[in-house]
């Protein structure tokens, strides 16, 4: 199948693969009215640092319209990391972009015009004067070269080059935005006498060029070019090469578009409009995470959000587990260079040139522990949804020496396993550890944390199998045997004077009083004796789902209320928390309080900004939808579909579809419910069952 078409919002990102934190920044592409805008070193705010040495790029205006808000409709119909379209019409008149990155430095528009209206580009380049902090920088400077629109920075800085396939009719340049948005609605003075316009500034002040295409009516068709380069001359050399390759480039990008769209999942049937769009924000955002190697990965790689790019073991499992559900083989490859290619045995968050991102306060050099992103249920997972020897193989060395690191570094005196600093639990300044006058860094050994001791055995029961698989009977033994402590150290924890897992606090000696959502982990992971299950289950029938607003909170809830038998909460919080960040990524009016629409973000608050923009794991909806919702779970010899919708679903006749490729086989399974039943099919094998209860298909018997 193609990407699937729809009425995408008209906000969101391009990808720039090649762009890192500190070897090869190239800066993000962003969307910006009818337009994209490069932001260097990357969008400024949360993980791309406080402010940008530069943004510029290019939008459309069509009879006067120039803000999107003044267009009379928008839309986006296509809308993947490689190609994004609009459509946009006003006053009887229809323009229709498709906007996409040739190589690394030239953003690309292909624009057919439908109707009479003034169809103008305006066109900036916004600089922090002197951002490195280095003289030989006075201002910017735009005038023609050769035909061509340039927008410079002088002395020093660079240049930008904007070629249109038509002639110009008329243009202008300003340092005055209200002036250029004014000259799309009406013609462009021209320029100055003296060929060029500039503007001056002081070392750190912000200053800007504004400039105005105008092309002479009728216009159906008109192909913009917009180069960058170090110099005038690099840009101009770029721009050449991206005209002669331009074409070629989109009929690959659309080709690799189609390729990932015949296997990745696609809803069908009765879901929300916002639900079906948002699960392909969700995978558009993953794809985007998945980098070529570079630096010290000598593998694919996984870039945590776009921003700036990092490997961090927690959003690399879940960005694996979600790649799964469209590529199984990517999502096992990823994994495995982020445990082969890691710089020390324990994953330390790091970046391509082995730097490193998270060193506490006393000098660890921390990565995320066994618990945050659940990397051995997602390598059990990506093992049962794709049996490979070989991949068992190669990862397992790696993953002997990660957990036998935390053996060897991470116990305490007596044995149990602990943080070295709330920044390795995920859990960046947790009440749960206390005082933490050094901020997520301050050292926390002197908690024994619950969720580490059950992510630790869970983690040996899930070796044990990997041994078994690959022969290993003495290592087998081994984690047997480690994982029969750690499970016994995780009831240890019990307490029954709370009626719920306590972390317990050697300096006070005493189990502390703060509870979390992680203190679940030993149900959800399956590791808590069955007793726990049911002594939990009011706790869990009662989670509010808006404070499940981070993807390890919102995973670890829905999973423990399956493991405890309470499906249809299960499902009530996956719906809210789906639905809420849903309602976010398919917005089509972007506010300055909020992440940009269009993209899956790094958590999911009621209200505010919603972290980062363009982060992995923020799409774990894809797992909530697919998993919790729908049902999907992978087992070795088949597949188990454990339908689950919420109640207020469950409207007699309703169909809820899913259609993706597993196992070397398309599948479309379709849920037809029923007050007290689903009728699920996959493929032509048809099964009623009650909402919560599993059947079972085998892998040979639907992939016929």
């Amino acid at each position: 199948m193609p990407f699937p078409v729809d009425d995408y919002t008209p906000h969101g990102y391009l990808n720039t693969p090649t762009h890192t934190r500190n070897l090869s920044p190239r800066g993000v592409l962003r969307s910006y009215g009818a337009g994209f805008r490069w932001h260097y070193p990357a969008h400024a705010g949360m993980y791309g640092g406080r402010r940008e040495t530069y943004r510029a790029g290019f939008r459309f205006a069509l009879g006067g319209a120039l803000e999107l808000s003044e267009f009379d409709v928008v839309s986006s119909p296509y809308h993947s990391m490689n190609l994004f379209t609009l459509d946009l019409s006003h006053g009887g008149a229809m323009l229709h972009a498709t906007f996409h990155l040739v190589g690394e430095h030239a953003l690309c528009a292909s624009a057919t015009v439908q109707g009479e209206a003034r169809v103008a580009v305006v066109v900036e380049y916004t600089r922090t004067v002197a951002a490195s902090g280095e003289w030989g920088e006075s201002g910017l400077v735009g005038r023609i070269v050769d035909g061509d629109l340039v927008l410079q920075s002088f002395e020093d800085g660079d240049a930008f080059v904007v070629h249109a396939s038509q002639p110009l009719a008329d243009i202008g340049i300003t340092p005055d935005p209200a002036l250029a948005a004014a000259w799309a609605a009406a013609q462009a003075p021209g320029l100055p006498g003296e060929g060029f316009v500039t503007v001056t500034g002081r070392r750190g002040e912000t200053v800007a060029l504004f400039a105005t295409l105008g092309f002479a009516m009728p216009c159906a068709q008109i192909d913009l070019y917009m180069t960058r380069g170090k110099t005038l001359r690099m840009a101009q050399h770029r721009q050449r090469a991206a005209r002669r390759t331009a074409a070629a480039d989109r009929a690959r990008k659309q080709a690799e578009d189609d390729v990932f769209w015949a296997r990745a999942p696609i809803l069908e049937g009765d879901w929300p409009d916002h639900w079906r769009r948002g699960l392909v924000y969700d995978l558009e955002t993953l794809r985007m995470m998945v980098r070529a190697p570079a630096g010290i990965y000598r593998h694919i790689w996984d870039a945590m959000q776009i921003q700036a790019p990092r490997v961090v073991l927690a959003e690399a499992a879940i960005d694996a587990l979600l790649l799964a559900y469209a590529d199984p083989s990517l999502a096992q490859h990823l994994l495995l260079g982020t445990f082969v290619d890691a710089p020390e045995p324990n994953v330390p968050c790091s970046r391509e040139d082995g730097s490193y991102n998270m060193v506490a306060a006393d000098g660890t050099v921390c990565g995320t522990a066994p618990e945050w992103g659940y990397p051995w249920l997602v390598l059990d997972w990506l093992a049962n949804l794709r049996p490979n020897r070989e991949w068992l193989a190669n990862i397992y060395p790696a993953l002997t020496t990660y957990l036998h690191w935390w053996l060897e570094n991470r116990r305490d005196a007596d044995g149990w396993l602990v943080y070295a600093c709330s920044w390795e639990s995920g859990q960046d300044d947790s009440p749960r550890f206390g005082e933490q006058p050094l901020g997520g860094g301050h050292p926390v050994r002197h908690v024994r944390p619950v969720d580490l001791q059950a992510a630790f055995a869970h983690a040996c029961l899930i070796m044990n199998n990997i041994a078994r698989d690959l022969g290993r009977a003495t290592d087998s033994h081994e984690w047997l045997t480690l994982a029969e402590e750690y499970v016994t150290r995780t009831d240890a924890l019990w307490q029954d004077a709370f009626n719920r897992y306590a972390d317990y606090d050697t300096r006070a000696g005493a189990p502390t009083g703060v509870d979390d959502v992680m203190l679940l982990a030993p149900v959800a992971l399956g590791v808590a004796r069955p007793e726990r299950h049911n002594a939990l289950r009011s706790a869990i029938a009662q989670i509010d789902p808006e404070i499940l607003t981070w993807p390890m909170f919102a995973w670890t809830a829905t999973e423990a209320a399956l493991r405890a038998g309470l499906t249809d909460r299960a499902a009530e919080l996956a719906a809210a928390v789906i639905d809420r960040a849903y309602t976010f990524w398919d917005a089509h009016q972007a506010h300055p309080d909020r992440t940009l629409p269009g993209v899956a973000c790094e958590y999911w608050p009621l209200d505010g900004r919603c972290g980062g923009e363009g982060y992995g794991w923020g799409a774990l909806t894809t797992h909530l939808l697919l998993h919790v919702l729908v049902g999907l779970t992978p087992e070795r010899e088949q597949l188990i579909i454990r339908p689950d919708l919420p109640p207020s679903w469950r409207i007699d006749g309703r169909m809820y579809g899913v259609r993706l490729h597993w196992r070397h086989a398309p599948l479309r399974v379709f849920i037809e419910a029923h007050p007290d039943s689903a009728a699920v099919t996959i493929n032509s094998q048809r099964v009623e069952v009650a909402w919560g209860e599993a059947a079972a298909f085998p892998w040979g018997l639907i992939s016929c």
